[in-house]
C-alpha cells in the first residue's frame, strides 16, 4: 500500500510475527475454556459442600466457614489471573503491535470466563452459591 509521498507501508506487520505464537496463543486460549469452565463450575460445588457439611462439621467442634473461598473463589482468581499473564504475555510477544496482543489476550481470557459462566450457569440450575436450605 502506498502512502502519499511514496512512502510505503507493509500491511504484515500489523499482524503476527511468526505462526508459532499464533498457534500457541490459539492453544492455550482453546484450553483456557475448558479450564475456565471447570473453575467457575468449581464454586457452586465448594458453595454446596460448604452448605451441605456444615451440621457435620459443627457435631464434630468445627466448621465448613472459607470452603466456597478457598475450593471455589480462589481457583476462579487464579485461573483469570494465569490467563490474562499468559495470553497477554504471548499475545504481546507474537504480535508487531504489542497493544493489540495485550488486547487481545485480555479478549480472550473474558471470552472464555464469559462461556465457562454460562456453561456453570445451566449445569448448576442457574445458581452460583447454595443460599437454600438443603434437603438429603
Amino acid at each position: 500500500m502506498s502512502v502519499s509521498g511514496g512512502l510505503r507501508i507493509s500491511t504484515s506487520d500489523e499482524g503476527w510475527k511468526r505462526t508459532p505464537y499464533l498457534v500457541a496463543f490459539g492453544i492455550l486460549a482453546v484450553v483456557g475454556l475448558l479450564v475456565m469452565t471447570g473453575a467457575w463450575f468449581l464454586l457452586p460445588l465448594a458453595s454446596l459442600e460448604e452448605l451441605t457439611e456444615q451440621g457435620k462439621a459443627v457435631a464434630t467442634g468445627t466448621t465448613m466457614a472459607g470452603t466456597t473461598f478457598w475450593f471455589g473463589v480462589l481457583p476462579l482468581l487464579l485461573a483469570h489471573a494465569v490467563g490474562l499473564v499468559l495470553l497477554c504475555s504471548i499475545g504481546a510477544v507474537g504480535r508487531y503491535d504489542r497493544r493489540s496482543g495485550i488486547w487481545l489476550g485480555i479478549a480472550a481470557v473474558a471470552a472464555a470466563s464469559i462461556l465457562g459462566l454460562v456453561v456453570t450457569l445451566i449445569l448448576s440450575g442457574g445458581q452460583l452459591i447454595a443460599t437454600y436450605n438443603y434437603v438429603p
